[in-house]
């Protein structure tokens, strides 16, 4: 079952314990600290602890359980409790001391390995970026004034900071939301922020520097570094991106088992989060943005890897094996792929089949009914983000599959016939595993201010023409696509995905999903043809 806050206010939980993992990073401590304060404020008396060994030693660490008053406690023993709550973790697991309690709840951003062994009381959202996410969603869903207690939003804020590589491995629109609508104080940020490079990380980042791993032909540097706090990884990656022969670059160092990765590219051509998303296929997971981006491989699918290719159990030095396959597979990544710039570069057509549109149902709102003209605004959702203006002519509309993208007029009206109902936005998200993720309804902000609207409230509904048509042909490997109403973010296209050309504008071209285009076109006849 899912977690409600008020499942933690029942009378009988008297002795309540809420505990982060050993060892516990900014996120435990701050997704903890927003729980302690809302049993606090709704009268009940919990006790915010970790254990394991050593205590906490880094300096921004202490400096954030000092500066913003965290009450932590560092513990070896805890009586049996009423209630214990885990963060940024699951009870059980090897990461979390077990102390025994009558009741668990569980809030976490970790995918769940064992579904079995999961408490009745559980808030799980494996696809946000940081616990102190999840925490936010609780608090505001409860109608819990977060921005009260700039203390708890600073921590929140920092918790997420720190858990995405300084924000740059951010994907989920919700862990985005929260970034932009926390109210922090700006000094403990700077504060925290400046107190991460001790002198022993100074000197791992000098020795990554002078012993990278250099590709000529695709300009790319691969660095393994000793193990350290992976935001030193981030600074590692910044600085040899920064170098005048390096476009791209992967900084990687072995944590408990696993390979965390730092993702940096200077190039449009090869867009960090798409890179990351690349070298991390089925060894792990990634997130990030166009230029600054990272990664976790997991170290079981490491050692399955390694077993495919070598036929043995595992490698003397798994480090030296990553490095070969990070190598290998960006090599691959830069080999495999052709780029098509609207721009300059008209696609073939020839041998292309025409195509005209289903009669499907789209949502669609005129741009200008939500801000005024000449507004710079960030379209948000699942699949990413679009930045546009707001013109006269800007419509902003939803796919056959409620992705979110940006028409104008003179080709809304080319396509489609306006209904006079409004469009029902459905926001259900599953995962590959079955799981129905949390929904997110996208969003459109305006980036000057802040302001936000839902889309999904002001869609109304129109009808594609079967007299839009266009070219297409299935794609046999990754394309990138820039479109003419973006120059700097291309669409990527794999392979069964489809090339598409408007029949009337040979440079409007544009990716669309296999399983998009099969719901959304039909072959026209040799007649219309």
């Amino acid at each position: 079952m899912g977690l409600n806050l008020k499942d933690l206010l029942k009378p009988e939980y008297r002795d309540i314990v809420i505990q982060c993992h050993d060892n516990p990073d900014a996120d435990a401590i701050a997704s903890g600290y927003g729980i302690y304060l809302y049993l606090k404020d709704h009268g009940k008396d919990s006790r915010l602890i970790y254990s394991g060994s050593p205590a906490i030693r880094k300096s921004n660490l202490v400096k954030m359980v000092d500066v913003l008053e965290i009450p932590l406690e560092y513990v070896q023993e805890v009586p049996e409790q009423d209630l214990l709550i885990t963060v940024d973790c699951q009870y059980g697991q090897k990461n979390v001391t077990r102390f025994p309690a009558k009741e668990i709840a569980v809030v976490d951003h970790h995918w769940v390995s064992s579904p079995e062994t999961l408490p009745r009381m559980q808030e799980i959202r494996s696809n946000y970026g940081a616990c102190a996410t999840v925490v936010w969603k609780l608090l505001t869903e409860a109608g819990y004034p977060v921005d009260r207690n700039i203390r708890l939003s600073t921590a929140l804020y920092y918790g997420l900071y720190m858990d995405t590589g300084k924000l740059q491995e951010i994907s989920h629109p919700d862990d985005k939301d929260m970034r932009d609508d926390l109210i922090t104080d700006r000094s403990y940020l700077i504060l925290l922020q400046n107190a991460n490079l001790s002198q022993e990380e100074l000197n791992i980042v000098g020795q990554a520097l002078g012993q990278y791993d250099y590709n000529e032909e695709f300009c790319y540097a691969v660095v393994e570094v000793p193990p350290c706090d992976p935001n030193i990884l981030g600074l590692i990656s910044d600085m040899l991106v920064e170098v005048d022969v390096i476009n791209t670059t992967i900084a990687f160092s072995m944590l408990n088992g696993k390979a965390k990765l730092s993702v940096r590219s200077c190039i449009r051509e090869a867009q960090a989060n798409d890179l990351a998303a690349y070298v991390s296929a089925g060894l792990g997971n990634s997130g990030g943005h166009l230029m600054k981006a990272g990664g976790t491989l997991d170290g079981e699918c490491l050692k399955r890897e390694y077993r495919a290719r070598y036929g043995e159990q595992e490698p003397a030095e798994m480090g030296r094996f990553v490095h070969q396959l990070l190598c290998s597979r960006i090599e691959q990544y830069f080999r495999e792929q052709e780029i098509i710039d609207t721009e300059s570069n008209i696609p073939d057509i020839s041998g292309m089949r025409l195509y005209r549109k289903k009669p499907e149902r789209r949502g669609y709102v005129e741009a200008k009914r939500l801000f005024p003209i000449g507004t710079r605004i960030c379209l948000r959702m699942l699949e990413g983000e679009i930045e546009t203006e707001v013109d006269e002519d800007t419509y902003i509309m939803t796919g056959i599959d409620n992705e979110v993208y940006v028409n104008r007029m003179k080709d809304f009206n080319e396509g489609y016939d306006k209904l006079d109902d409004p469009y029902v936005f459905d926001a259900r998200v599953y995962h590959e595993s079955g799981e129905v993720l949390p929904k997110y309804r996208p969003i459109a902000r305006n980036i000057l201010n802040g302001m936000i609207r839902e889309l999904a409230a002001e869609l109304k509904s129109c009808i594609s023409k079967d007299t839009a048509r266009v070219y297409a042909r299935q794609i046999e490997h990754r394309t990138k696509v820039f479109t003419a109403q973006d120059r700097e973010k291309y669409v990527l296209g794999t392979a069964g995905d489809w090339l598409v050309v408007r029949e009337s504008n040979p440079k409007d071209a544009c990716i669309v999903k296999r399983d998009i285009f099969a719901k959304t076109y039909e072959s026209c006849s040799l007649e219309e043809a």
